[in-house]
């Protein structure tokens, strides 16, 4: 009987810092963001392009929403994580995004910085768009 209140426990502690989609979505302004001086439709895209670069799984995609809500499959360093990205125009030439990521199974886990790869994959994107042709 101790053994099975112990393993409760443990599941318990493990289930409290599980990230569902609901509870990246609803982490607006939580998370990390950087302005991009580029106009809103283009850093949307390069947003998409960036989380299908990183072999991300869209769980839902809201283009006129400005959101993006992602999945990271489980790696020999984290059980996966879910990543949320807000894509907001602060003017014609000036949009901010802002990435949240959290952990699926827990505290314990060790995963990859999504803001700073996502970050430098738009950015990537961003100046490729801008390169003459």
């Amino acid at each position: 009987m101790r053994r099975l209140a112990v393993v409760m426990f443990a599941a318990l502690i493990v289930g409290a810092g599980c990230a569902t989609v609901d509870s990246v979505k609803d982490a607006k302004g939580q998370g990390v963001k950087r302005t991009f001086r580029q106009p809103y439709d283009l850093v949307y895209q390069a947003a998409v392009n960036a989380a299908t670069k990183r072999k991300l799984e869209f769980v839902e995609q809201d283009r006129a929403g400005g959101r993006l809500v992602l999945s990271n499959s489980a790696s020999w360093t984290s059980l996966g994580e879910r990543i949320a990205m807000f894509v907001t125009r602060t003017s014609d030439r000036a949009t901010v995004v802002e990435v949240v990521s959290r952990p699926v199974g827990g505290a314990i886990t060790f995963p990859p910085d999504w803001p700073g790869l996502l970050f430098g994959d738009i950015e990537q994107e961003l100046a490729e768009a801008r390169k003459p042709r």
